[in-house]
């Protein structure tokens, strides 16, 4: 069998055991590090995605030493390799939410020149020294035949399913609750907002937001014709080199309207000189900066030379620089949209859709729109 024919069978052989009215048990020592390795997977892919990787290729090469999983070890291999060709693609298309971008094996745990072993633990660096035992325990572990290397792996997958399952249950459900919703008016719809963007680790709803609005814009508003909303960027990509966090393009391929925002991270004038520099030999007409801090700017005396500064830009060249709340300018935006049910659905939707690609929207951010969306349900 291929290396990916190993991973499709042993997801198969999960699929159906949980489906089976008697349940596998498995060692302890497989059911309590895999429990600790999926309860924290938002923050600790890097170390998913080189578990199975570790446990493939033991699997598909018995007398190698996973621990060692540099080819500049003695008797080492490359698992990064493995990782990019094999791991990561079957996750996307299996996991796609818990998926890395290109390898696993970017992270300090996963890229250390130190091999895997538990009398190293001390000595290699990572976010969280349990989930790093965990995952060094289980290929001692397998390297000391106490656990085998594909029951490990199909325990993974039965979690990882039932994850899976469970998370596709709330999007349903949250989906399901938009189209029920009865919006009053403008204020309702930003109250709603605002109390979403108040929770832990919500940078990234305020953008979701903003594209969820131009997607509604595009539909009405004249100066978009014949313009092109780029799909969003996973927010956290290290290799994201484009011109804003969301991105309007011409036909011909020319930059045209972008947007930066910022989460609870007041205005100021290196902001501004920032995207006047990124903006430079562009066909960029607009640039907006919009920022959910209280406090839109980090003075008064900042706002009057950041407005200045704007204005001489425009004097200077065809750049328009707006620098706002970003409540202020959704607000503005609204008043375009006939159909503010129709907002609501698209910012669920887009939710949902991002949540399926990355962790930066966790399930608790999804739970709680669900509970926001029924506060304002028929």
């Amino acid at each position: 069998m291929t290396h990916i024919e190993i991973l499709e069978d042993l997801l198969t052989k999960a699929v159906a055991n949980l489906s089976a009215k008697k349940r596998k048990k498995y060692s302890d020592i497989i059911v309590k590090n895999i429990d600790v390795l999926v309860t924290n997977i938002e923050n600790n892919k890097s170390l998913m995605s080189a578990i199975v990787t570790s446990m493939l290729n033991k699997i598909a090469e018995p007398q190698q030493d996973i621990r060692l999983h540099k080819k500049k070890f003695v008797n080492g291999y490359s698992a990064r390799t493995l990782d990019t060709k094999v791991t990561t693609p079957f996750f996307k298309q299996h996991f796609q939410r818990y998926a890395n971008k290109e390898s696993g094996f970017l992270s300090l745990v996963t890229r250390v020149d130190i091999p895997w072993n538990l009398s190293e633990e001390s000595n290699i660096a990572g976010r969280s020294k349990n989930t790093l035992h965990c995952f060094l325990v289980l290929l001692d572990a397998v390297e000391n035949q106490t656990v085998k290397p594909d029951e490990t792996l199909i325990y993974l997958f039965e979690k990882l399913h039932t994850l899976s399952l469970k998370e596709e249950l709330i999007f349903t459900e949250t989906i399901d609750t938009s189209d029920f919703i009865d919006i009053i008016n403008i204020n309702s719809v930003l109250s709603m907002l605002h109390q979403h963007f108040s929770m832990q680790l919500s940078s990234r709803l305020p953008v979701i937001a903003i594209y969820s609005i131009y997607e509604q814009l595009f539909k009405q508003v004249k100066r978009y014709e014949n313009k092109i909303l780029r799909p969003l960027n996973v927010h956290t990509s290290a290799d994201k080199h484009g011109y804003g966090d969301i991105e309007i393009w011409n036909i011909d391929n020319t930059p045209f309207e972008m947007v930066e925002i910022k989460h609870n991270i007041s205005i100021d004038r290196n902001l501004v000189f920032d995207v006047a520099k990124k903006s430079e030999n562009t066909d960029i007409s607009r640039y907006y900066i919009l920022t959910t801090a209280k406090d839109n700017f980090t003075s008064q005396e900042e706002e009057e030379y950041i407005n200045k500064f704007i204005l001489k830009i425009k004097k200077g060249t065809d750049l328009e620089i707006i620098a706002n709340g970003i409540f202020t300018s959704l607000k503005y935006y609204l008043r375009f949209i006939d159909d503010y049910k129709e907002f609501i659905k698209t910012y669920t939707r887009n939710l949902i859709v991002d949540s399926k690609k990355s962790t930066e929207i966790k399930s608790f951010h999804i739970l709680e729109w669900q509970n926001i969306l029924k506060e304002h349900k028929l």
